[in-house]
């Protein structure tokens, strides 16, 4: 019945599309159903959901691949939908609980499965309201090199969390879900587990620095400490490049500043942060602060922001960034003053609160005049500067004309 309605479906498309069915390989019964439907079996190498999801991405070429259960919970007729979201987002999600889904289930399922995605989507901070629902359509390249480590049904949590800190876009679409019978207590509780462990590994990969939109969470920020400094950073750069047309960010992150100046080039060497920044219009480039894929002289302001403590203290990086400036253009260079007591005492409190962040990647330790030093021996002339907090300082300086 569930083929039938899925080559339906598939025809809706007008394009074409297997299907495959994944399970252990045991069942003659399931195989003969198989080539009857002419779709294609395939045996999953690992037990799970999770290791069922895994031989999809890993076996399937296509570039994009849609998950639905077997028991017939997701309507198959809701996949051109799915199908037609496929340029908008690289996950898109059937979801029950967006404004037009529904999910009649029993009042202690349906209480838990509120809450347990509630819970992912606040403490996590993510623009998703159904993370366990696994009728998806996923866009291949987004999730086929990522490392899913869970077996059972979390699997789907770790995913969707997952390709998002990559800086894949997700979307939601309406569902309405017909519930199926539900598994012994046992299971369910062995499940709970697994989604806790789930929760607190994401929880590190949402708050460290290998997530996509570190910067931007930053700076809309619940802790008022943390959302004062990211502002007070910005408001200074913002007041620094002032309305200079060619500016280039120079490891840009998923800094506002770009949104706050849209005239702004981005580069950095983190793909992941320039997916989280795409935007119409938007330039970004994937590359290094080592080589900047700038011709000289290109630029009327050149920003380096909460970059240099994090790489060797190689010359090369400041010959780059006044390279690319024009005659008489601005470079504003901002880094945490390791010359004072101050940094260094926030930063050993920063690692007890928050141990995946940025503290622990500061590699080189740089002064207010050490900075002053690099800069006019090269030949730039120091402006102005500011300070945030007494610790941060961020520098304006000039190239001669």
């Amino acid at each position: 019945m569930l083929l039938t309605q899925l080559r339906s479906a598939i025809d809706r498309l007008r394009t074409t599309a297997g299907i495959f069915v994944i399970d252990d390989g045991q069942s003659q019964s399931i195989a003969d159903v198989v080539a009857r439907h002419g779709a294609t079996r395939l045996r999953q190498a690992e037990p799970g959901y999770g290791g069922a999801l895994r031989t999809a991405f890993k076996t399937i070429d296509a570039e994009f691949i849609v998950t639905i259960e077997c028991d017939g919970v997701h309507p198959p007729a809701l996949l051109p939908y799915l199908f037609e979201m496929r340029h908008r987002a690289d996950v898109v999600i059937a979801s029950r609980y967006v404004r037009g889904g529904y999910a009649p289930m029993p009042v202690l399922r349906g209480a838990a499965s509120r809450v347990l995605n509630a819970a992912f989507r606040r403490a996590l901070d993510l623009p998703v309201r159904d993370l366990s629902s696994g009728f998806r359509l996923y866009r291949r390249d987004a999730v086929r090199a990522l490392a899913i480590e869970q077996r059972s049904y979390a699997a789907l949590q770790e995913i969707l969390i997952k390709a998002y800190c990559e800086g894949y876009a997700v979307a939601e679409v309406p569902m309405h879900y017909r519930p199926g019978a539900t598994g012994a207590w046992s299971a369910r509780a062995t499940l709970g587990v697994d989604y806790l462990r789930t929760f607190r590994a994401m929880w590190r990969l949402r708050n460290s620095v290998d997530s996509c939109d570190y910067d931007t969470r930053a700076f809309n920020s619940i802790i008022p400490p943390q959302r004062y400094w990211q502002r007070q950073r910005y408001n200074i750069i913002t007041g620094f490049v002032g309305d200079a047309r060619m500016v280039l960010d120079a490891g840009c992150g998923s800094t506002q500043i770009m949104n706050g100046r849209p005239q702004v080039i981005g580069i950095d060497p983190q793909r992941r942060k320039l997916r989280f920044m795409r935007a119409a219009g938007r330039r970004l480039v994937n590359a290094s602060t080592f080589a900047l894929p700038f011709a000289s002289a290109s630029f009327d302001v050149v920003i380096s922001s909460q970059v240099i403590e994090h790489l060797p203290p190689d010359p090369e990086i400041f010959d780059e960034l006044i390279r690319c400036l024009k005659p008489g253009g601005t470079l504003v260079l901002g880094t945490v003053d390791y010359g004072g007591w101050q940094w260094p005492l926030i930063e050993q409190a920063y690692a007890l609160a928050k141990p995946t962040g940025y503290a622990d990647e500061h590699i080189t330790h740089y002064t207010r005049a050490s900075l002053f030093d690099l800069l006019e021996k090269r030949g730039l002339r120091v402006i102005e500067h500011s300070y945030i907090l007494g610790v941060e300082i961020i520098i304006r300086s000039e190239k001669p004309g």
